[in-house]
């Protein structure tokens, strides 16, 4: 198969992550001849009142349908932690059945999550309200710059990450912003017809920051069926375990690809 028949990985970071965060994973993904793309979510270092709904829009307006309409890709997208919230709802009506209706060949042909939140979002709950009213012990919240912030990444993030890639992936976070928890979730598209059977979570088993438990009982709360994948790793496998996770991703896309 020609390198330009496939699809594009868009791949949203996280809460207070970049795209540098992610670097050597895209580079071993576009290693195997898939285009790949990233970007900074607007609610990074957002002290004025940016919202999830900004996030989604944005990447589905500056991501996805750039790669969709103009460069005439498919895409696979790519979500980590917070970001499976916009870009969830950013795929909405971009499945494949729902492009082919409107006569268009590319499409958005499956969803992966790495150890995301998934609210169902579009009733008006915030992302504080998924936390039970409350976030993490980890994060602190300054009202006053309107951001959250961690006073020591490493234990909850990168604790399996070598030191030194540890150090600097801490140099590399940008406090999100703090309107992006606390303003209404956007709906979901995982429980979209068109994208049954091609959402896929990536399940981190030694995740100190969503626990292992917290992401069953993500999965379980949504009502559907999910393909599932685990790997022994962290909240950021794409640092502590690139190469596993890549060859996860690699193969989730074939089955999304053969659909």
């Amino acid at each position: 198969m020609a390198s330009s028949s496939k699809p594009v990985f868009v791949l949203v970071p996280g809460a207070a992550q970049n795209p540098a965060h992610f670097a050597y994973l895209l580079h071993l993904l576009s290693s195997q001849g898939y285009g790949v793309l990233s970007a900074l979510l607007p609610t990074l270092g957002a002290t004025a009142p940016v919202t999830a709904e900004d996030d989604a829009e944005y990447i589905r307006s500056r991501m996805l349908l750039p790669v969709l309409n103009l460069e005439k890709h498919d895409v696979i997208m790519i979500s980590h932690s917070y970001s499976g919230m916009p870009a969830s709802a950013a795929a909405r009506g971009l499945g494949k059945a729902d492009r082919a209706a409107e006569g268009k060949k590319t499409s958005v042909l499956g969803q992966i999550f790495i150890a995301s939140m998934l609210p169902r979002g579009g009733d008006g709950k915030d992302a504080v309200a998924m936390f039970g009213g409350q976030m993490p012990p980890h994060i602190q919240v300054d009202e006053a710059e309107n951001l959250i912030k961690c006073a020591d990444p490493i234990p909850p993030l990168y604790h399996d990450v070598s030191p030194i890639l540890a150090e600097a992936s801490v140099l590399s976070c940008i406090n999100h912003g703090w309107t992006a928890f606390t303003s209404p979730c956007p709906a979901a598209s995982w429980d979209a017809e068109a994208f049954k059977g091609r959402c896929a979570y990536i399940r981190t088993l030694n995740d100190r920051a969503v626990p292992y438990e917290a992401q069953n009982m993500i999965l379980h709360a949504t009502g559907q069926e999910w393909i599932t994948r685990d790997i022994e790793t962290g909240h950021c496998p794409q640092l502590a375990a690139p190469e596993k996770l890549s060859s996860i991703i690699l193969e989730l896309a074939k089955h999304f690809e053969a659909m």
